[in-house]
């Protein structure tokens, strides 16, 4: 999750037996918590989240032996403080987390100040100093360097935004300027430090967003093809955008709380987004579908023709109407991100009923973020995060992902610890030593499992996609 590099080679193959449920279909009948977790009741106090001055939850995890519905209970009150309706730049109501800096403010002078607008996808595809670089919030791709395509056509949208304490201690450990290589080693983050990955659906003029979603205006850049000897490559047109509707499908929430500098990963997707296997299920040999369309997902479309990545000369843009064919067709493998711990999967069943019943009575319109569902979350024991630890390490929903930002990188029935996939994967200690392009591997550091200190340099995933031509080098894809 979160990625901006991942290491090469790995695939999500995925060899499973097919029991999907709709992404929020769990009946309350029969999800039944573990005796360790709290009783009903918890989530009448998500509303103290929901004041523009609320602290960022912390506290949660002091218990050392905290049960594992505790780290899930914490992703749903983080979840209401990102989306908590507060005064935003343009003076509009928006979720708390638009209101916090973005990457694109790390080599701006003085305090980071967020634009009025959302800008989404204008990350540079070149790295700065050359020529064409540009600096921008966010990305056309996801972090392995794949598109996810909406079935109306538009590339799906990321943005990252980071509480001030995070900011402040990324800013200091910017790979660009130095900061990384020369600073203190044991540099790390602050209990408190919080980031934030939410995924975009671009709406066309007069569409209407999946049901409850929330809704903003945002700058998106204008895509082009070009073509050079032996390559095709789709990517923003830089400094040239446009102003749409877009719709919230994801966010992850991150933030290190206190027991836990690894951080506790959560992530959520709107309830509509896709149908979902439960855990440990998903094969997409046995001929599989679901009747039902959701909007990354045709109904009826074989299980075997989802989560596929398509590279140009497969993707072809139409630069008069902005869209990308063919579009994603999209399945969540592991309802709940294969939670490992006993009664994992009713856990956050019956969590999720809770908060979603709870913020679904907030006062319109922040009832609407009740339209949201928490996947899972992943995080480590107590001690165990260091410069060896790493996805075989993690405990909770050790296969999590999130169709909107992982799509194509979901893991195979019964992995074996080693090929298990999960936000651990990329984001550990050597994130910045274990791939090219760079020429250059940077030592292993603590504060490495950020990939925002990536930013501006060959570290980070290119925000565009290419693919070799046919035919002499003539493009398939259409222009």
């Amino acid at each position: 999750m979160f990625t901006q590099t991942h290491r090469p080679g790995i695939a999500a193959i995925t060899l499973c037996t097919a029991i999907f449920i709709s992404a929020v279909a769990a009946s309350p009948a029969r999800a039944a918590p573990d005796p360790g977790c709290p009783a009903f009741g918890w989530s009448e106090g998500l509303g103290q989240y929901l004041s523009p001055t609320a602290a960022f939850p912390t506290e949660d995890t002091k218990n050392l032996n905290a049960p594992d519905c505790v780290f899930h209970q914490w992703s749903w009150e983080a979840f209401v403080w990102a989306t908590a309706l507060v005064n935003g730049p343009g003076g509009n109501k928006v979720p708390r987390f638009m209101t916090l800096p973005t990457p694109d403010m790390f080599l701006a002078p003085g305090t980071p100040r967020p634009p009025a607008v959302l800008r989404l996808g204008a990350r540079s595809r070149v790295v700065r100093g050359e020529s064409g670089y540009s600096e921008g919030a966010g990305s056309i791709v996801e972090a392995d360097g794949n598109m996810m395509v909406s079935q109306n056509g538009y590339p799906v949208y990321a943005s990252v935004h980071m509480n001030p304490s995070y900011f402040a201690t990324a800013r200091q450990n910017l790979i660009i300027d130095g900061g990384y290589q020369k600073g203190d080693p044991n540099r790390f983050f602050n209990v408190g430090a919080a980031v934030f990955k939410a995924t975009w659906l671009r709406l066309d003029p007069g569409q209407q967003a999946p049901a409850g979603a929330y809704v903003t205006q945002a700058e998106v850049p204008v895509l082009a093809t070009s073509v050079q000897p032996g390559s095709v490559t789709i990517a923003p047109v830089p400094n040239k955008f446009v102003k749409v509707p877009v719709a919230l499908v994801g966010l992850h929430v991150v933030g290190y709380t206190v027991n836990h500098p690894e951080f506790l990963w959560g992530t959520f997707e709107h309830q509509l987004n896709t149908p979902a296997s439960a855990d440990n299920t998903f094969d997409p040999s046995a001929g599989t579908s679901d009747p039902k369309s959701y909007t990354f997902y045709k109904g009826g479309t074989p299980y075997s023709q989802v989560n596929n990545a398509a590279s140009p000369p497969q993707l072809a843009l139409n630069a008069a109407t902005q869209k990308l064919s063919p579009a994603t067709n999209a399945v969540l493998e592991n309802a709940t991100g294969g939670e490992n711990h006993p009664n994992g999967a009713d856990n956050i069943k019956v969590i999720n009923q809770q908060a979603k019943g709870s913020v679904g009575n907030f006062p319109a319109p922040q009832s609407q973020f009740g339209s949201y569902t928490l996947v899972g979350t992943v995080w480590m024991q107590p001690g165990a995060f260091n410069l060896q630890s790493d996805q075989t390490t993690a405990t909770g929903s050790i296969t999590l992902a999130n169709t909107t930002a992982e799509t194509f990188f979901q893991v195979p029935k019964n992995s074996p610890p080693s090929a298990i996939q999960n936000c651990f994967t990329c984001h550990n200690a050597t994130s910045y030593s274990f791939q090219p392009p760079p020429p250059t591997k940077l030592p292993a550091r603590l504060i490495a499992i950020s990939h925002v200190l990536a930013h501006g340099t060959a570290y980070a995933v290119p925000n565009s996609i290419s693919g070799q031509t046919l035919l002499g080098g003539r493009p398939r894809a259409k222009q």
